[in-house]
């Protein structure tokens, strides 16, 4: 399996303008995105891998993918806003009765990247039946699985 740096070089290889490589998040945009869930009466906090996610790129967008960051990031060139991983939840949450178990990370068409809090596993689920459709052990599993089907 490819690491993440391997999926991101591939992209950037392929598509040199094309995506949204936000800066590294820190320690404190981590912990103020956990205090944020807290404040808005969500029992989530961001995973850990995918907070060493975040500190390695804060966010990424290309080909219809998007993975959250830690605060809502607008990339100067294409103005395309990309949402962040506590609003993306308070909706996510809002809307799903029955999924406040689950962290939303990003979307994707017609999908939605979450993290089972109840089984532990990164999961694909479908966006209007919420059944999952693919199941990982690892973010970074994940990651590969979905960005690497667009190279």
């Amino acid at each position: 399996m490819k690491t993440i740096d391997d999926v991101l070089n591939a992209v950037t290889e392929a598509d040199p303008d094309g995506a949204m490589i936000v800066r590294p998040a820190t320690d404190k945009d981590i912990k103020l995105c956990n205090k944020d869930f807290a404040e808005c009466g969500m029992a989530l906090t961001i995973p850990d891998e995918y907070a060493a996610f975040l500190k390695k790129l804060n966010g990424f967008a290309w080909n219809g993918i998007e993975f959250y960051s830690t605060d809502q990031v607008t990339d100067n060139d294409t103005g395309y806003m990309l949402n962040d991983i506590v609003s993306a939840n308070e909706n996510f949450v809002r809307l799903n009765d029955g999924f406040g178990h689950c962290v939303q990370l990003g979307r994707a068409d017609e999908d939605l990247f979450v993290y089972n809090t109840k089984n532990k596993r990164y999961e694909v689920l479908d966006m209007t039946g919420r059944d999952v459709m693919e199941e990982y052990e690892t973010f970074e599993a994940m990651f590969y699985g979905v960005v690497w089907a667009r190279i």
